[in-house]
């Protein structure tokens, strides 16, 4: 057997043959397909509307006051958590940072200071909650914050 196919041949093969999709065209479907997606997603969420109604039990213009009242107590519990675990990231990073002037390492030192700033943020985030919901005798609480931004049909 011998080989026939030359060099000029298999030249003229690849030659015939259709190019293949090149990567930019790949890429360019890829980035049609996300936008077909994201296009979907948004026509089902607008067809997908729910109008909403609330009332108070005896049917009484007074609406949303037990629920609100229990939905500041959930975020109460929350953020009084939430805080707690800022304060212990806190003590973290104060740990890290006096290890770290022990061993001269400029940079645990400045991961020790990063933690140690981001738990105290946390936990003053939390604290500042009363700001936003009322909890201490501030403006109005979060739900009537929300029904203000958001109109329901009536």
């Amino acid at each position: 057997m011998e080989n026939t196919k030359t060099a000029i041949s298999v030249a003229e093969n690849t030659e015939n043959k259709k190019p293949g999709r090149t990567k930019l065209s790949r890429v360019y479907s890829k980035i049609q397909k996300g936008v077909l997606t994201v296009n979907v997603m948004f026509t089902m969420i607008m067809l997908s509307a729910v109008n909403a109604f609330a009332a108070a039990e005896g049917g009484g213009s007074d609406f949303g006051n037990a629920g609100e009242a229990e939905f500041n107590k959930v975020i109460e519990f929350f953020a009084t958590w939430i805080g707690r675990i800022g304060l212990v990231v806190g003590f973290v990073g104060a740990v890290m940072f006096a290890l770290a002037i022990k061993n001269d390492d400029a940079e645990a030192k400045t991961r020790g200071l990063m933690t140690l700033a981001s738990g105290f943020v946390v936990f003053a985030v939390t604290q500042a909650l009363g700001l936003f919901t009322g909890m201490d005798g501030g403006t109005a609480g979060a739900v009537d914050m929300i029904s203000h931004l958001i109109t329901f049909a009536a």
